[in-house]
């Protein structure tokens, strides 16, 4: 093995290290800290006994309900999130050829609400998660078409994606003031994004499908790295482009759909971490996909503690600080494009 792949693995390995210990810290900092202070101590003994083991001390029951029943499926549910965003923006990247390519920003994600606010008048939270999913999906297989028209003009591919998005984040809109306020979220939720909804019912609804809608991804990684030398080259190298792009494309319509239906639109996640990691993941969509899972992981942790905990009582939509770490990046890419 050469001295360039040792280099390569070491720095995949540092990379995927060290982003590991950001999570587990930032899962710490979620369980301990928020308007009821934890002792780390109580901490884990809550979470030892929530895998059936009885390590340490007895938590107080103050300790087992705001950590075991609240915090703790928050958490998770960040991760689960945060990851399937980050490794759906990934993918979209790599199937369009496209640096500025994200599942909200493209409408995936406000499409998805469509759905997920139809289906939670019908079957609340499992519902509004199928109706999402299914949305999703949707929503994703017509950008296939729209990127076809305009596919030479990148500038052009993302203000259609934007103005799709637009004109979907109004329909959100009238679905939820036309719906019955006691069943359907407020409107904030939908645009915002929020974990304060978390239990363990929802996270184990959401993981199954963003779970199945990542694992179809990564599986896809090989072809993926095909895909962006070209759809010509692609095709000479035995890859059926229209099949693994709709395949790919209804994964992440899947994933984003999920999310959405769990949490609310969750914004620039699958922009921002996929172009972090890419420098030390490589090109290898595989790799970049599960270095993005962490990443994304960690992200939405971090803006889900800082929701919780700087206005505290109060809680700022997780939404609207994953948007304020965005935005400017999203300005910075255009800029570095030059199509701003």
């Amino acid at each position: 093995m050469t001295a360039g792949k040792w280099r390569v693995r070491g720095s995949r390995r540092g990379l995927v290290g060290g982003l590991a210990i950001g999570v587990l810290a930032l899962v710490a900092l979620n369980l301990g800290m928020g308007a009821v202070s934890i002792a780390p101590s109580e901490v884990l003994a809550v979470v030892f006994r929530r895998v059936g083991l009885n390590i340490g001390e007895v938590p107080s029951a103050t300790a087992d309900a705001v950590v075991g029943t609240l915090r703790l499926p928050r958490a998770l549910l960040a991760i689960t999130v945060g990851g399937g965003l980050a490794a759906a923006g990934a993918a979209l990247q790599g199937v369009f050829r496209n640096s500025l390519a994200d599942p909200q920003l493209l409408g995936i994600g406000p499409g998805a609400a469509i759905g997920a606010v139809v289906g939670a008048v019908t079957g609340g939270v499992a519902g509004a998660i199928a109706g999402g999913t299914a949305a999703g999906v949707l929503v994703a297989l017509l950008l296939r078409r729209l990127a076809r028209r305009a596919a030479a003009e990148p500038a052009r591919f993302i203000l259609v994606g934007v103005a799709l998005g637009a004109a979907l984040t109004a329909w959100v809109g009238f679905f939820v003031f036309a719906s019955d306020r006691s069943v359907v979220p407020p409107m904030e939720f939908w645009l915002l994004g929020s974990l304060s909804g978390a239990t363990w019912r929802v996270l184990g609804t959401a993981l199954v499908l963003i779970g199945v809608g990542v694992a179809v991804l990564i599986i896809n990684g090989r072809s993926l790295d095909l895909l962006s030398l070209g759809e010509i080259q692609a095709r000479h190298l035995g890859v059926d482009v229209d099949l693994i792009v709709t395949v790919v494309l209804m994964a992440v319509g899947a994933v984003t759909g999920a999310t959405v239906g769990a949490v609310g639109v969750v914004g620039f996640v699958g922009l921002v971490v996929p172009h972090v990691v890419r420098r030390a993941a490589g090109p290898s969509h595989r790799f970049l996909m599960a270095a993005s899972i962490l990443g994304g992981a960690g992200f939405v942790l971090a803006a889900d503690l800082a929701a919780r905990t700087l206005l505290s009582p109060v809680e700022i939509g997780v939404g609207l600080l994953t948007a304020l770490a965005g935005g400017p990046f999203f300005l910075f890419l255009l800029r570095r494009a030059r199509l701003a």
